[in-house]
């Protein structure tokens, strides 16, 4: 007389849980690496990856490996149905309680300046920067993955080539040592708009 070896069956229930994680870690890896356009609009980037990678990790192991009973794959499709779940209350803007909505997880995440014959440099705001009288600089405001619209400012009427404009060309005033840069972006996805600086040392 035989009996049921239930290590056997633990084991039987455990693979494909295992399995559908590493496809997991795989697809997400990937995802990461090599980065994918925006699909779902309003949702952080990380998030949107977790959510294809669950699904095209399960959709992989369903047509590939068919010879686990049907029981683990109910199982497994419950425990990704609820991680996509998660992934979107936490990475959707509007309603996560990561703070996105708050202010706790910033929006606007500084600027990138370009010069002639000089590499990027990434600033924060409230920042003060050199720049050489009559010299160009451009501006490009840098936010998380999301639309908007900026709006800038200069206390010494410095010039910009579209004031209206995310990334922007500036020139420094020319009767002043100083000036004053305010960047107003207003976000979509029901987010408050938030105001970021730069200030300017103005070199002869």
């Amino acid at each position: 007389m035989s009996f049921p070896n239930p290590t056997s069956k633990n084991h039987r229930i455990l693979i494909p849980f295992l399995v559908n994680l590493a496809l997991f870690v795989i697809m997400f890896a990937g995802f990461y690496f090599l980065p994918l356009p925006q699909f779902l609009p309003c949702t952080y980037p990380l998030a949107e990856n977790s959510i294809f990678a669950i699904c095209i990790s399960f959709g992989v192991q369903f047509f590939l490996f068919k010879g686990y009973r049907i029981n683990s794959y109910l199982w497994i499709a419950g425990m990704d149905f609820g991680l996509i779940l998660l992934a979107l209350w936490l990475g959707f803007y509007s309603i996560s309680p990561l703070g996105f909505s708050s202010g706790r997880i910033p929006i606007a995440q500084g600027f990138v300046l370009t010069r002639s014959m000089r590499p990027d440099v990434n600033i924060t705001s409230g920042e003060t920067i050199n720049i050489v009288s009559g010299s160009v600089i451009a501006i490009r405001t840098v936010t998380l993955p999301i639309g908007k619209n900026c709006f800038w400012f200069s206390s010494k009427h410095g010039s910009f080539d579209d004031p209206r404009s995310c990334d922007i060309a500036y020139m420094p005033p020319t009767d002043s040592g100083f000036d004053l840069l305010k960047v107003l972006i207003q976000p979509s996805c029901h987010l408050s708009e938030v105001e970021e600086s730069i200030k300017i040392n103005v070199l002869p």
